[in-house]
């Protein structure tokens, strides 16, 4: 029956809401929680109830989930600051992304010699998009340079959309090889760039247009209060799924719909904001219960130690050392580098992805690859959570915070 992990969902979020203030700086994280929560009451553990996912359903609303994240972040995000202060979000997305795409499928290629290059390529797309969610107290921390906390942020937000397509490309390729069918990399070339033009084009239609309507309706007194709130949210899923109509890529339409929401209707930006904060939180957790209740326990009979070493090493070299080669001649310190190479968590769409990559078709390594993402997944999850607050305040009380974050390059 759905009602008994209702029920435990349920409890964690009373649990966790009136100890919430005091875990906000701790080593405790929301996502930690409730993954564990999951593993514990699940069939895995203590088995407080035996549930079984769709993973069509767990796509659609994990997507879903995403793109209101996404749209809600990026209508939050100072559009003109941004605009002024591009550097740094540009060096992560253009170099540090298909730096570690790349590194990480060396890395993988070398270390299981069962997979092709397509499939250690997969792994590495899959695993490169990052989740803030995941280091929430690095983002809100005020010990933290805005600049630096700004560049994190719309790295995890855009890095998502620009995945997408080379994880489909390299899902397309790994099955059309064991299918004997392959497609020329001018099709495939063409796909990524169609992908990301059109996503932008929704999102800049979309999410302006309407956000100018919702402003000036907003302005006159015609919406009524109960429907502030659900026109954003209505302007956020439209940016999302509008762009899949016309195939273009729906993460890409979602931020950059909510960048143009936001520089139209300021005033609503941060109302949609405060309710991702309460609503949009909410599903993010449920997906991390369902994923310690149901996604990791089947996964856990196929991993290895060498799945648990790449883990390690996608969480830190395969991470940091492309952001560290991306930021050189930026002008930030080191321990700048080091710290935005760190808080690169992987967390809901790594999960989302890898339903994505795999949703028609069947391929030989998919438990290998499916062990892989969900230790790499957990650990993150886990040592992501435990260092977000101590470090963010080790990091701004440093001479590199106030130095990098004043400066603008």
């Amino acid at each position: 029956m759905i009602s008994e992990p209702l029920i435990v969902i349920a409890i964690c979020i009373v649990l966790y809401a009136v100890c919430s203030e005091r875990l906000s700086n701790s080593f405790v994280s929301a996502p930690m929680v409730f993954m564990f929560a999951g593993l514990l009451a699940g069939p895995a553990a203590f088995g407080f109830f035996d549930l079984s996912i769709d993973s069509h359903v767990l796509e659609g609303f994990g997507e879903l989930t995403l793109g209101f994240i996404l749209f809600a972040d990026a209508a939050a995000t100072n559009s003109r600051r941004l605009a002024m202060d591009y550097a740094l979000p540009r060096r992560l997305l253009l170099v540090g992304l298909p730096l570690t795409i790349a590194l990480g499928a060396g890395v993988a290629f070398f270390m299981f010699p069962d997979l092709s290059w397509m499939e250690a390529a997969l792994i590495a797309a899959i695993l490169a998009p990052t989740d803030a969610a995941l280091g929430y107290a690095v983002v809100t921390s005020k010990a933290v340079p805005a600049r630096i906390r700004q560049a994190i942020l719309v790295e995890s937000g855009v890095n998502d959309g620009l995945a997408l397509p080379a994880v489909l490309l390299f899902a397309a390729l790994a099955f059309s090889a064991e299918a004997g069918e392959t497609q020329g990399a001018g099709y495939w070339i063409g796909f990524t760039i169609k992908q990301i033009a059109i996503g932008a084009v929704v999102g800049v239609i979309l999410g302006g247009g309407l956000g100018k309507l919702i402003h000036e309706a907003d302005g006159r007194g015609w919406i009524a209060h109960s429907f502030r709130n659900l026109s954003c949210v209505g302007v956020a899923i439209l940016t999302l799924l509008g762009a899949h109509l016309v195939d273009g890529n729906g993460f890409i339409a979602a931020f950059v719909g909510g960048l143009a929401f936001g520089s139209f209707c300021k005033k609503r930006s941060g109302a949609l904001t405060e309710f991702v904060e309460e609503e949009g939180q909410l599903f993010s957790l449920v997906i991390f219960f369902l994923f310690g209740a149901v996604l990791l326990p089947d996964a856990t009979e196929h991993f290895t130690f060498f799945c648990v070493f790449y883990a390690v090493l996608s969480l830190t070299v395969i991470r940091m050392a492309p952001i560290a080669a991306s930021l050189i001649g930026s002008g930030v310190k080191p321990p700048t580098m080091a710290f935005i190479g760190w808080f690169g968590p992987r967390g809901l769409a790594s999960i989302l992805f890898l339903f994505i990559a795999v949703e028609h078709q069947e391929m030989e390594a998919l438990s290998q690859i499916e062990a892989i993402v969900y230790i790499t997944v957990a650990l993150s999850v886990i040592v992501h959570g435990i260092s977000a607050a101590p470090l963010s305040r080790m990091y701004g009380a440093g001479a590199a915070a106030k130095a990098d974050g004043a400066t603008a390059s």
